[in-house]
């Protein structure tokens, strides 16, 4: 938890700081007049700033492929951790009394898998934010070098996309996951309560209280 959100941290305030960058140049990325920007100084410019990304993206994708068997199974084991948690808070809610190391356990793996999630997704919005500022600009209107260097930068960007933050492949790190482990959770949780009564649930009951009970016997 702590690497991921430091790298993940780090990345995202460096994806901060080349937008703020970005702004700094003139509207529609044309020379100002005298004593303003000159068309080789914005040229300069978003080419440092096209490479500054390139790198933030290939770091990201490293990222993406040394974390990602860490945290599915991490995201696994919790997940599970979490079930099972339901299951005790379920089944045995009558039996645990006034016990609530269940409730912070769960509460926990919760929070837990949706401060990753958050933290991620906050990357990728500022990673897809260089997006919408190269769209917002006419290329016509440009200098050859400068339309240039921004035909490379989509060019470049289009080729990073695909490389987002992934759980080794298996699903990608953002809002929608959150959506799908609330939805698993609540089917879960529904599933457990109307097996409530079901044979083998009171069978495991009998047999917790049984346990207990000749445990302080």
């Amino acid at each position: 938890m702590v690497t991921s959100f430091y790298h993940l941290s780090n990345l995202g305030f460096r994806f901060s700081e080349l937008n703020r960058l970005w702004k700094c140049l003139p509207f529609g990325l044309i020379a100002l007049p005298a004593g303003g920007w000159t068309n080789s100084e914005i040229t300069m410019l978003v080419e440092r700033i096209r490479l500054l990304h390139s790198e933030l993206s290939e770091l990201l994708k490293l990222f993406s492929l040394g974390y990602g068997p860490v945290l599915l199974l991490y995201f696994i084991f919790t997940f599970t951790h979490a079930l099972i948690e339901t299951f005790h808070i379920t089944i045995y809610n009558d039996l645990l009394g006034n016990n609530i190391l269940p409730y912070i356990f769960y509460l926990q793996h919760i929070f837990h898998m949706i401060s990753i999630i958050y933290v991620t997704s906050w990357v990728i919005d500022k990673k897809r934010k260089m997006i919408s500022y190269l769209r917002l600009n006419r290329i016509s209107e440009m200098p050859v070098d400068t339309k240039l260097q921004i035909k490379i930068f989509m060019n470049q960007i289009s080729v990073y996309e695909p490389n987002e933050l992934t759980a080794f492949g298996f699903f990608n790190f953002d809002l929608k996951l959150t959506m799908s482990i609330l939805v698993l959770l609540i089917t879960g949780i529904s599933t457990m309560m109307q097996m409530k009564n079901h044979p083998w649930i009171l069978y495991m009951r009998n047999e917790f209280l049984m346990n207990h009970n000749y445990e302080y016997d």
